[in-house]
């Protein structure tokens, strides 16, 4: 179940535990912003690479005396460098960590239209089309998005053409919040890690929950977190073979460590302290 304000830029999603989380949604400025970011790094990296493989192309023609396959080389090299930057660069780090170096200086992030972290075929998708975005105007490399805009202007999460294929949107977070890690303090005792079972059986989607709860903990205030904690806890709790401690958001806390550390988690984004 989603709930957007049609006055603002938040999003209220509601989970399946009934737990109500707010997310802002990013404006096309930012937007922009983060992808000029983003090409700045990829072609200035280019460039450097190509001075580096004309000058070692260069140096093996003069060698070798076969000037037109070294030079050939170096062109394949550079057009490989180039689809890259095109098509691989944003699909593989939106995949990976639901952010690239630009949106992470902009403070924006990736998510499913549920709140959810994407994976590499909701990136994909969503960057295949920013072909379609461009139009009718894709020559001027996705710097003036006609279809783009106008998709963001008709839709109440900024969504571009790409987007609403994916099922994604991008919305705004806190820069120091997109980047700290998720640190268990103080860091689980003997008789806590033998209460969990080895492997925790929740889901992507719960992990998710847990870990949108940890972030915004410390912004809650305490009767809300415990209030938060307590419906979450339950849904955990049937799916582990132990006993959680009394305390819910420790247990919370703990549950998330373990599944990081069964290599079942959700990107280590956030600080949990309990």
């Amino acid at each position: 179940m989603i709930a957007s304000a049609p006055l603002d830029t938040d999003v209220a999603i509601e989970t399946p535990e009934h737990i109500v989380f707010h997310h802002r949604v990013a404006g096309p400025a930012r937007r922009l912003s983060a992808y000029l970011l983003d090409l700045l790094l990829c072609y200035v990296s280019f460039m450097v690479l190509a001075t580096v493989v004309l000058f070692v192309s260069v140096g093996a023609a003069s060698m070798v005396g076969a000037a037109e396959s070294a030079f050939g080389a170096a062109a394949g090299i550079l057009l490989v460098a180039l689809f890259a930057i095109q098509w691989v660069y944003f699909a593989a780090l939106e995949g990976l960590r639901g952010t690239t170096p630009g949106k992470a200086a902009m403070g924006l992030r990736v998510v499913t239209t549920l709140g959810h972290p994407i994976g590499f075929r909701e990136a994909a998708l969503r960057n295949v089309l920013r072909a379609a975005d461009a139009l009718p105007l894709s020559y001027m490399g996705g710097l003036l998005s006609i279809a783009g805009l106008a998709s963001m202007a008709s839709t109440p999460r900024f969504q571009r053409l790409g987007d609403l294929v994916a099922g994604t949107m991008v919305i705004a977070v806190d820069r120091a919040e997109a980047t700290s890690a998720i640190v268990l303090t103080p860091p689980a005792r003997p008789e806590e890690l033998a209460l969990l079972p080895d492997v925790i059986a929740v889901d992507a989607l719960e992990l998710a929950a847990i870990e949108m709860f940890l972030r915004r903990r410390g912004r809650l205030g305490r009767d809300r977190a415990l209030e938060l904690a307590s419906m979450l806890v339950p849904v955990v709790q049937a799916r582990c073979a132990g006993v959680l401690p009394a305390d819910p958001a420790r247990a919370l806390a703990l549950v998330y460590d373990r599944a990081n550390g069964a290599g079942r988690a959700m990107p280590r984004r956030a600080e949990a302290r309990a």
